[in-house]
C-alpha cells in the first residue's frame, strides 16, 4: 500500500500525532463530502493530469479546484515586499479576512491574518530537486523565503499529487515537514486515509474549528 503521509523530522510531536483520529477535525463530517467531490474531480481531470503538465496547468486543473472544493478562501500571486518570494496562493480563514487585508496589498500587513501561503510546482515533479537548468532553488528553500517575506507561520509546497506543510520555526531546516500524497488518499480503498489530508490542510485544520486552536498548532513539537 502506498504510504499516504510522512511526518518528516517530527514536525508534529509523535505522541500527539498518534491521536489525530480522535480529533474533532478528523471526525468532521464535511471531510467525507469533500473526499467524494475530489474523487469526482480526479476522474474528470484524468486527461489533463499527465506527467508533462507544467506548473500553470497544475494550478489551473488541480490545485485551484482542490482549494475551492475544501471551501478555502484564497487569493492568487500576491505581491510581497520581496518580489522574488511571491506565493502562488494565499489562504485566509474567512472571506472577511481577505476583504480586510485588501487595503494592505504589497505589504506584510496583507498577510497578518493568513493561515498559509502556497508554492506550486509542475505535476508530480520532485519536491526535493534543485532545478539547475533554470537556476531555481529547491521547493523547500522557495517556501522558506515566502514564509520569511510574508511573516506567516505555515507554508505549503505541492506538485498537485503531494502536499507538504512547513512551519516557520523549522522551515529553514528544509527537511522538517508534514506530507500527504493526496492522490493516494483518493485512490485508496481505505477511505479514512483522506482524513490525514483533510484534518491538516483544510480551512479548519489550518485555521481552527469553531474557534478552537488549530490542530496544526496543537500538534507541534
Amino acid at each position: 500500500m502506498t504510504e499516504v503521509y510522512r511526518n518528516e523530522g517530527q514536525l508534529f510531536q509523535d505522541a500527539k500525532f498518534a491521536t489525530i483520529n480522535e480529533s474533532i477535525e478528523w471526525k468532521e463530517a464535511t471531510s467525507d463530502t469533500v473526499r467524494i467531490q475530489l474523487e469526482e474531480l480526479l476522474e474528470k481531470r484524468e486527461e489533463e493530469l499527465v506527467e508533462d503538465l507544467d506548473v500553470d496547468g497544475t494550478k489551473f486543473h488541480w490545485v485551484s479546484p482542490v482549494l475551492r472544493a475544501m471551501g478555502v478562501t484564497f487569493s492568487v500571486a500576491e505581491h510581497t515586499p520581496d518580489e522574488a518570494a511571491r506565493p502562488d496562493f494565499t489562504l485566509f480563514p474567512e472571506s472577511s479576512d481577505f476583504v480586510s487585508a485588501v487595503p494592505f496589498r504589497t505589504t506584510r500587513g496583507f498577510f497578518s491574518n493568513v493561515t498559509a501561503v502556497v508554492a506550486c510546482f509542475a505535476w508530480g515533479s520532485d519536491l526535493n530537486a534543485l532545478d539547475e537548468a533554470g537556476g531555481e532553488d529547491t521547493p523547500a528553500l522557495q517556501i522558506d523565503r515566502i514564509i520569511r517575506a510574508t511573516g506567516v507561520n505555515w507554508g505549503i509546497v505541492t506538485n498537485g499529487k503531494k502536499w507538504r506543510l512547513y512551519h516557520r520555526e523549522t522551515s529553514g531546516l528544509f527537511t522538517t515537514f508534514y506530507e500527504v500524497d493526496l492522490l493516494a488518499t483518493l485512490q485508496n480503498p481505505t477511505i479514512d486515509d483522506f482524513k490525514y489530508f483533510w484534518a491538516i490542510f483544510s480551512p479548519e485544520g489550518l485555521g481552527g474549528l469553531n474557534g478552537a486552536e488549530p490542530i496544526v498548532k496543537r500538534m507541534l513539537n
